[in-house]
């Protein structure tokens, strides 16, 4: 495209499909000539979004098979207990962080199982099951929280969250290890038969399956995968506070679909990248540092959070329907 000659439609049909770009330079530009000290949170925004990103990155993959997951919050705070209770029966933190990983598989496997399995509808069934996970955690938190005993909390913070490389204050392991992982998943879902079928799941399901895609395991195994980030997810959190905390879970599937959404995964399914979800994560990330550092209420963060979020769905609609 020749910039010299750009019209308006062209501009605004730019601004549209690169409509998270735009959010995350304006936020940008807002932070940096309005907010006092917000140039200097960089690292931290990276750090913070970090602990976030594997719940958004798993959910990521289901919506773009079509369907969706709003137990994510509570399977990584179901996740964070099971660390904490195997790390105290067993003294060891690596014994923790694979149980909790494996707690996710197996609760992304029940949602897929429902949902691909037997059929029920995503939304009903996510809501069911995490009811279930909110149940599990109240009864082991008891309103409260559980920690490691005695130096073994020092040293879940300190092998996790804590741990940086060379010397720096934003190359963390939380922050190495979502890199991996975003970069893994791109690929995935590029080069291979299983990123494709996700795809043609989520775009047109009907059209997989006369394709010869097998559209309910596609769904199944993104669903596992989902779960599996949701674990990860979990042993960040637990590690970055010392505990799994009661409320631990909650709010974090709306900020996991707000991230997807106001990054560009499409909730049609069919439509989504890695970069969308990185790109959705740090967005969110910035507008509650930029508000908490002008002292605004939490209240006034979920507000902005939802306008947004709703902002972005229009334009989403909207372009859909011109494109139809």
């Amino acid at each position: 495209m020749n910039f010299k000659k750009l019209s308006a439609r062209d501009i605004k049909r730019m601004l549209f499909n690169y409509n998270s770009i735009v959010i995350l330079l304006l936020l940008l530009a807002i932070g940096s000539f309005f907010i006092g000290r917000f140039t200097r949170n960089y690292t931290t925004i990276l750090t913070e979004a970090s602990l976030y990103a594997f719940i958004a990155i798993g959910l990521s993959l289901v919506m773009i098979s079509g369907h969706i997951d709003l137990s994510v919050g509570f399977q990584a705070a179901t996740s964070a207990v099971v660390l904490i209770l195997v790390i105290n029966s067993t003294g060891s933190v690596v014994f923790g962080v694979i149980a909790a990983v494996t707690s996710g598989l197996i609760m992304g496997a029940i949602n897929g199982a429902a949902v691909a399995g037997i059929g029920i509808s995503p939304l009903i069934a996510t809501i069911a099951t995490n009811y279930i996970y909110m149940g599990f955690v109240y009864f082991f938190t008891r309103d409260g929280s559980i920690y490691p005993e005695g130096a073994l909390r020092d040293s879940l913070r300190n092998n996790i969250s804590r741990l940086r490389f060379f010397n720096t204050s934003v190359i963390t392991l939380t922050v190495v290890l979502v890199a991996v992982a975003l970069i893994v998943l791109a690929v995935v879902l590029k080069r291979t038969n299983f990123g494709s079928n996700l795809y043609i799941t989520g775009d047109n399901a009907e059209a997989g399956k006369l394709a010869g895609i097998n559209t309910r395991r596609t769904t199944f195994y993104a669903y596992i995968l989902c779960g599996c980030c949701c674990g990860v997810a979990g042993v960040f959190l637990a590690s970055s506070q010392g505990a799994a905390i009661y409320t631990l879970g909650e709010g974090r599937d709306v900020f996991a679909i707000s991230a997807c959404v106001i990054g560009g995964i499409r909730m049609a399914g069919g439509k989504g990248t890695m970069l969308n979800v990185l790109i959705g994560v740090i967005i969110m990330r910035m507008i509650s540092t930029g508000m908490n550092l002008l002292f605004i209420t939490s209240a006034w963060v979920s507000f902005v959070s939802g306008v947004l979020l709703l902002s972005v769905l229009l334009i989403d609609k909207f372009t859909s329907a011109r494109k139809a």
